[in-house]
C-alpha cells in the first residue's frame, strides 16, 4: 500500500537532486494521507508516521537481515545505493555501517521535522501542502 512512499521517506536525504527528491516525498505524503492518519484526526503524529515506518520495514529490508545495507538493492543499482545509503548514514546511531530496524523506525525524520512548520509533533495536511511549493 505505502512502497513507493516508504521508499521515498527512507531516502529523505537521497538521490540527486535532493531537493526533487523530497519534493517527490511530501507529494507521496499528501497522496496517501488518509491511510497514514490511521485515527482519522486530520493530523499524522510522529506514532502514525512511526507506524507507516514499521509497516514497511519488511519491504526496505528485502534480503530480511534485519538491516538495510547496498544487498537491499538490485545489484544494477548498487552504486546509487552506496550514494543513497551515505546521504542517511546519520540513521546509524551505531556507527555499524548498517542501519537496523530499530534505527530506521525511531531514528531522525527530517521530512516530519521540516514539515511540522508550528512543532506540535503533528502534521496537518495544511501543513505537507506548504512546504510542498
Amino acid at each position: 500500500m505505502y512502497r513507493t512512499m516508504i521508499v521515498a521517506l527512507l531516502l529523505s536525504a537521497g538521490a540527486a537532486p535532493a531537493f526533487a527528491q523530497s519534493q517527490d516525498q511530501i507529494k507521496q505524503l499528501l497522496a496517501n494521507f488518509s491511510q497514514v492518519d490511521a485515527n482519522g484526526d486530520g493530523a499524522l503524529s510522529q506514532a502514525e508516521y512511526r507506524n507507516l515506518q514499521i509497516a514497511q520495514w519488511p519491504q526496505v529490508d528485502r534480503n530480511g537481515d534485519g538491516f538495510l545495507t547496498v544487498d537491499d538493492f538490485p545489484r544494477i543499482a548498487a552504486g546509487r545505493a552506496k550514494t543513497q545509503l551515505a546521504e542517511i548514514a546519520y540513521l546509524d546511531a551505531n556507527g555499524d555501517g548498517r542501519i537496523s530496524q530499530s534505527e530506521f523506525v525511531d531514528g531522525e525524520a527530517p521530512l516530519f521535522r521540516r514539515a511540522d512548520g508550528n512543532g506540535d509533533g503533528m502534521l496537518t495536511r495544511s501543513e505537507i501542502e506548504a512546504v510542498a511549493d
